[in-house]
């Protein structure tokens, strides 16, 4: 039976400020093969598979996300923080960066408050599937890995985020201040991150 599973991913992410527009943010959502805080680990099959079903949303601008976790799988306009504006699967890395829109709602208005007062704010998944455990066969720990009936719902903005590389840092240009934060660790992981974010931006 699938349960809800939510993963809180740190969210190193770009403010986009553009003149009468509303705020957008660019980071990594989610990666492949990486045991999170959860101690869950999402192949890279899944995730690319995922991202490919959710692209239709994406594209007629249907698929929203709220601020904080609900308690279901169901997505809920009246709570909608955000419009997640673009999902896209880097296949060398295994990570997934998208791009988030901030709406004129209740919700949109206290994340935005909260990124004008340089306060971070993480990113996270929610989705629908099993998992089973098995052993790591480079280090011998005990890992969850997700199964092939995952179902990604959406993405929420939340406090505290857990997997490797993805907390949101206002930046009015972000390859200039955010190689000289020291956010997140390992961070070999965290310039690989950078990297592929600035890659993104460039397309």
């Amino acid at each position: 039976m699938q349960t809800l599973l939510v993963e809180q991913v740190l969210f190193e992410y770009q403010v986009i400020k553009e003149a009468n527009k509303p705020k957008r943010m660019r980071g990594a959502f989610q990666r492949a093969n990486v045991k999170n805080a959860n101690g869950r680990v999402y192949k890279d099959n899944i995730l690319k598979r995922e991202v490919e079903k959710l692209s239709p949303s994406v594209k007629s601008r249907t698929l929203v996300g709220q601020l904080d976790h609900p308690q279901t799988a169901t997505i809920e306009y009246g709570k909608a923080s955000h419009l997640i504006t673009e999902m896209l699967y880097d296949d060398k890395t295994g990570i997934v960066i998208g791009e988030v829109e901030l709406l004129n709602t209740p919700s949109g208005k206290i994340v935005e408050a909260l990124i004008d007062a340089d306060v971070k704010v993480g990113i996270s998944s929610r989705g629908l599937g099993t998992v089973e455990e098995k052993t790591d066969e480079g280090t011998g720990e005990s890992v969850l890995v997700v199964n092939d009936d995952y179902q990604w719902v959406t993405q929420d903005i939340v406090a505290e985020p857990s997997t490797p590389g993805s907390y949101l840092q206002l930046s009015e240009n972000l390859m200039k201040q955010i190689y000289r934060k020291d956010i997140s660790k390992p961070q070999n992981l965290r310039h690989e991150v950078y990297k592929i974010v600035e890659e993104f931006l460039k397309r």
